[in-house]
């Protein structure tokens, strides 16, 4: 009981931030104040894949992932959030350096003032489903390696009301008392970097207001519980991803957070 008690106390502060920040994030989004630039246009193709990725503490990165996604077997658009603005004009200054020759069609950035941290993503898919899009998105971290099959084999998992993605784990009511799944079963959590997942995720305004303010930067773990309470299936996905620059990831700061969040979402997981 003591134990608890202390936890609690260690993760208050964290809640409290995490809550006058989603506050404010919410108030710019209702205000229309988030908007992506173009940086760059490559071959216009309307079959176009979208990919999310946020940025904050990996600049140095930019280059590899521009490269990568230009090399994929299909054309992919790259819709770039970044929580870093001092980081900014290095962004901009490589995406324009940068000529794509291959799969790429599109980057395009947005710079935000307030660090909103991975629920940027959904802000970026509510906005294609307002345009009209349909269909799956992918979320793509940057410190993850891909290869020139990536966008095709995790398509090969996607579809209407799926979650599928590279890192996938089957839990037994408890964050941390889980197994990786195997490709093709059906999972627990899906993380969002490395993932497809249906555009209809942010079909429905609730998956923003009924976010609990303490946890609202644990966006993985809400997806997956936003999903799940709706009948959804979330997959392991057949993909190789290689990893990068770990020291730099804040899930190392998170894991008592995340713990709490799930016990929180009271899930019954899949057998």
């Amino acid at each position: 009981m003591a134990v608890g008690r202390v936890l609690r106390a260690r993760l208050r502060p964290a809640r409290l931030i995490a809550a006058l920040r989603w506050r404010i994030a919410m108030g710019r989004y209702r205000r229309g104040l988030f908007r992506l630039s173009t940086l760059k246009r490559g071959a216009a193709d309307p079959a176009s894949v979208p990919v999310i990725m946020c940025l904050w503490n990996r600049p140095e990165r930019i280059d590899a992932i521009l490269r990568q996604l230009d090399r994929q077997h299909r054309p992919v658009r790259l819709l770039l959030w970044n929580n870093a603005p001092a980081k900014a004009r290095h962004y901009r200054e490589r995406v324009a350096s940068f000529t794509p020759s291959g799969s790429l069609t599109e980057v395009a950035l947005y710079t935000s003032r307030l660090n909103v941290g991975g629920l940027a993503r959904f802000f970026i898919a509510r906005k294609l489903w307002q345009a009209g899009a349909r269909g799956s998105f992918i979320m793509l971290d940057d410190d993850e390696d891909i290869r020139p099959e990536f966008v095709d084999d995790l398509l090969a998992s996607a579809g209407p009301h799926v979650i599928a993605g590279f890192w996938a784990w089957k839990m037994k009511n408890d964050y941390w008392a889980r197994t990786p799944a195997l490709p093709g079963e059906i999972a627990s959590y899906v993380g969002t970097g490395g993932s497809v997942c249906d555009l209809d995720i942010v079909s429905d305004p609730a998956f923003f207001t009924t976010l609990p303010r303490y946890y609202a930067f644990l966006e993985d773990l809400w997806m997956c519980g936003f999903a799940r309470r709706r009948g959804w299936r979330l997959v392991k996905a057949d993909v190789q991803i290689d990893f990068v620059l770990d020291e730099t990831n804040q899930h190392h700061e998170l894991g008592a957070l995340k713990g709490e969040f799930y016990r929180y979402l009271r899930l019954t997981d899949p057998d």
